[in-house]
């Protein structure tokens, strides 16, 4: 059976549940799959008719990422076929090669990655490298709410904004922003690092139990708020934002990067 009628099959069954039985399913459909003289831009290609389908930008994603796997060498995709379309779970899974995406994706990319490089060539939705175990994800556009949701390993690095909860449950890795962070970032992280070169909205830090995070720029309202353990650094001149009700954990102040006269 030809890879668009696979697809096609797949795309009208049931939803297995969670990312990984879905992926799962892919792997299973995908068993005995004529891949010679295939390549993952042409897969794309081939399925891209069937966009308009509720379960499509789930589905193909992680379809593609299956695929990917199976065909053993690093690719880029250009997402333009898709239109409006946002991919949801583009490169999620990633193992050990490598996957560029040129355009906007949807939710979950790099969801679950263990190793590789993703790059998106443009903005992310939600839950951009959840569960991520390792490898390395930069998004060079923004990135949507709970970047690096229960990452334990890897890195993350955002050249825009991240909007909010990045680093929601975190215990390992780190992530990098180079611009502004949204509110309540590293919510109930447990470890790792995060770092954000510019502004932070309120409530950074809340409830988190362990890990870093270092902040380069002005802090909103109420930081660490129920903050437990782990270390919040600012630089000086920031060092008499409020920490209202704080239960523990660590203040770190940074010498300012302004030059002083």
């Amino acid at each position: 059976m030809e890879i668009k009628a696979i697809f096609a099959t797949y795309l009208e069954s049931p939803y297995a549940g969670s990312l990984p039985a879905e992926y799962d399913a892919a792997k299973e459909a995908l068993e005995g799959a004529p891949f010679s003289g295939k390549t993952l831009q042409g897969i794309l290609e081939s399925i891209a008719d069937k966009r308009d389908a509720a379960a499509f930008p789930r589905k193909a994603g992680l379809f593609l990422s299956a695929c990917l796997r199976l065909l053993k060498v690093s690719s880029e995709l250009d997402l333009a076929v898709l239109g409006d379309t946002r991919l949801h779970c583009a490169g999620a899974f990633l193992h050990l090669y490598d996957l560029t995406l040129i355009g906007d994706v949807g939710n979950y990319a790099g969801a679950h990655m263990a190793a590789g490089k993703l790059i998106v060539k443009g903005d992310a939705g939600d839950y951009a490298g959840a569960s991520m175990t390792g490898g390395s994800l930069t998004v060079e556009g923004l990135a949507e709410n709970h970047c690096g949701h229960s990452m334990s390993g890897g890195s993350i690095l955002v050249k825009k904004n991240v909007h909010d909860f990045a680093g929601n449950a975190m215990t390992g890795g780190a992530i990098a922003v180079r611009a502004n962070a949204g509110y309540s970032i590293g919510y109930r992280m447990k470890g790792g690092l995060i770092t954000v070169k510019d502004l932070s909205w309120d409530l950074a830090g809340e409830e988190m139990v362990g890990g870093r995070i270092e902040l380069g720029g002005h802090i909103g309202a109420d930081l660490g708020f129920s903050m437990a353990g782990g270390e919040i650094a600012v630089l000086e001149e920031h060092q008499d934002t409020l920490r209202p009700k704080a239960k523990g954990g660590t203040l770190v102040v940074l010498p300012s990067k302004k030059k002083k006269k």
